[in-house]
């Protein structure tokens, strides 16, 4: 059921060009509640993740392959 609301909502943002959309469900504090410690250490793994800056990938023209 959370792959198809995740997937809903890519194609409705995709329709609508939003600029910033959040994906998911919002977790109220009754839901964290039920989740175990490794349940709560996953999710804010996930979150540093996807919250880090971006890093620039650069290539060299100048570089050979070794």
């Amino acid at each position: 059921n959370y792959a198809a609301l995740i997937q809903q909502q890519i194609n409705e943002d995709k329709e609508h060009l939003r600029e910033k959309t959040v994906y998911g469900v919002q977790l109220t504090e009754e839901k964290l509640n039920d989740f175990r410690d490794e349940q709560i250490g996953q999710l804010k793994e996930l979150m540093d993740e996807t919250t880090k800056p971006k890093r620039k990938i650069t290539t060299s023209k100048d570089t050979k392959p070794k």
